[in-house]
């Protein structure tokens, strides 16, 4: 949203996203301003939800997405640059929240690829029932090269769980749910280690990540009682 849009032409676009949502049964709070009316407040539930959506709108086009559970919330910062990407990110947000879980999830590394053709890094969480590797970008593959990100990070972290979001936004992000593992193969070497997966529909994954993060021993840890002889390490 550019910087001479007022609020109140995003509360009127706001306000024709709220008859539809109510007329579909989600519970809309009536107020739409915050405390100080220096944003935009919309808060959204659903019996059918597990989390409830908050989406807050500022001035000069900043805009919140929180996710919010009984005891814990993720948020997401977002820039929106005109009335219809204000009109995008709220119906993106409202299909999200439909489907998002909150997770507590660690993360194994930041340098993860998906194959030696494959440069740009991403993040390899391990979470509860599963892996997801989401592709970070180029910039952020350029600083990995200084070192480990993960030393100047909290390893664990609460996410707001969102796989179909995750699988549309890149086709090297990945989701590997250990309860459909076949075989695995751990590897290390000097500079370079990682997983090769064979799913029981026959899918192959390969993750590759710098060695030294400490993925492949906390990896060994998860896997090991899940698969047994079927994982090589």
């Amino acid at each position: 949203m550019t910087h001479d849009m007022d609020l109140n032409t995003a509360a009127i676009r706001l306000e024709s996203h709220i008859r539809a949502w109510r007329a579909e049964g989600l519970q809309v709070a009536d107020g739409l301003w915050s405390a100080d009316l220096a944003a935009l407040d919309l808060r959204i539930t659903s019996p059918s939800w597990q989390v409830q959506l908050v989406v807050q709108l500022f001035g000069a086009g900043r805009a919140h997405v929180l996710f919010l559970g009984q005891a814990d919330s993720v948020g997401e910062g977002h820039r929106v640059s005109s009335l219809d990407a204000w009109s995008t990110l709220l119906t993106e947000s409202v299909a999200r929240a439909s489907r998002v879980r909150l997770v507590q999830a660690r993360l194994l590394t930041s340098t993860c690829t998906t194959g030696w053709l494959d440069w740009i890094h991403g993040e390899l969480w391990l979470l509860p029932e599963g892996l997801l590797r989401i592709r970070s970008g180029f910039i952020q593959t350029v600083a990995n090269a200084h070192g480990s990100g993960l030393t100047a990070r909290e390893p664990y972290r609460l996410i707001a769980h969102d796989p179909t979001t995750v699988l549309a936004a890149h086709p090297t992000n990945k989701l590997i749910p250990f309860s459909r593992i076949a075989t695995a193969r751990l590897h290390g070497g000097v500079t370079t280690s990682g997983l090769e997966v064979v799913m029981t529909d026959g899918t192959r994954h390969k993750l590759l990540w710098m060695s030294w993060d400490p993925a492949r021993g906390l990896l060994r840890e998860r896997l090991l009682p899940l698969l047994g002889p079927r994982l090589t390490h």
